[in-house]
């Protein structure tokens, strides 16, 4: 299952559940969750979900989990990162599921590193019955690490148990505990066509500003998509929670794996002003059953990050 698929089953498993008391939300604190380094733009997006158990409606819940991007541009580099999943103090049963990645770039030169907790929920069913049964102890996630030089991309996937259930609000610590083993899981080397970029985040980013019509090709551990647009709407001034973004594009986007499969996604964009090329919203429905959508909310925080705590 791919990584936004794993945290959709379990998100989707929160709609099914009864409601919960949720934390309450704080204004933005200084010691955010990412995008702490000199000169990274960061933004904060509120997840929501819907289920359809059967064809005639749908069950929505709202605020179910944090997204999280970041993005930073100098002349001779840029880089990436998406933080998403569950947020277990404000979920039915404390479901705990995240992802992270994050890619740099510099010249020809790329690294790609990403931590997810690791599952392999094909349903709502699975999602739940893996949750119930979760034993305490020993936690497994998946880790990724990659390199591509502009001809060639070597990636390295493992799995890996840690001690303690991490939250999304503890990824810099899993992140260096991680680190540790980087050199282990099973390693793919592939050739890589010219353009081809070396990674998701910075194929979406790079889709944002091409025409409608190219299509942008991506690698993920060894693998190549191709990322297109297939439809696109202005709208003279996006306005989200009654604040307004100006100028933006609504479009239609399409990944094609190579094993034919493909993902389809829609998401807003800015494209003026400082938020230009900035998602607003993006809504993704991996199952014709399930539906996620994250809103940006740059006015309230996720919990900052703290030490120790959930383990």
């Amino acid at each position: 299952m791919s990584r936004i698929g794993a945290c959709a089953a379990a998100i989707a498993v929160v709609l099914a559940a009864p409601a919960s008391i949720r934390a309450e939300r704080t204004p933005r604190d200084s010691a955010d969750l990412v995008g702490s380094a000199a000169g990274a733009e960061r933004h904060h997006y509120v997840i929501g979900a819907r289920v359809r158990p059967l064809l005639m409606f749908w069950i929505t819940r709202n605020d179910v989990g944090d997204a999280f991007v970041t993005r930073s541009q100098a002349p001779e580099a840029r880089a990436y990162s998406l933080l998403i999943g569950t947020d277990p103090r404000r979920t039915p049963m404390h479901i705990n599921r995240w992802g992270y990645i994050e890619e740099e770039i510099r010249g020809a030169e790329a690294r790609l590193r990403g931590v997810m907790t690791e599952s392999d929920e094909q349903s709502v069913e699975q999602a739940e019955a893996n949750v119930r049964s979760q034993p305490g102890g020993s936690h497994p996630f998946k880790v990724i690490h990659a390199t591509a030089d502009g001809a060639e991309t070597r990636a390295r996937v493992a799995s890996i148990n840690l001690r303690g259930d991490y939250t999304l609000r503890q990824m810099p610590e899993v992140i260096d505990l991680v680190e540790r083993d980087g050199n282990s899981g099973s390693l793919r080397t592939a050739t890589l066509p010219e353009g081809t970029r070396a990674g998701f985040l910075t194929a979406v980013a790079d889709a944002m500003r091409l025409p409608a019509e190219r299509s942008v090709r991506y690698v993920y551990y060894g693998r190549l998509y191709e990322l297109r647009r297939t439809r696109s709407r202005a709208i003279p001034d996006a306005r989200i929670a009654g604040q307004s973004y100006g100028a933006a594009v609504d479009a239609d986007f399409v990944i094609s794996a190579p094993d034919g499969a493909r993902t389809k996604f829609s998401m807003t964009y800015a494209t003026q002003g400082r938020f230009a090329e900035v998602p607003l919203t993006i809504v993704y429905q991996p199952r014709w059953w399930m539906q996620l959508q994250l809103t940006i909310d740059d006015a309230s925080a996720a919990p900052a990050i703290d030490g120790g705590g959930d383990r």
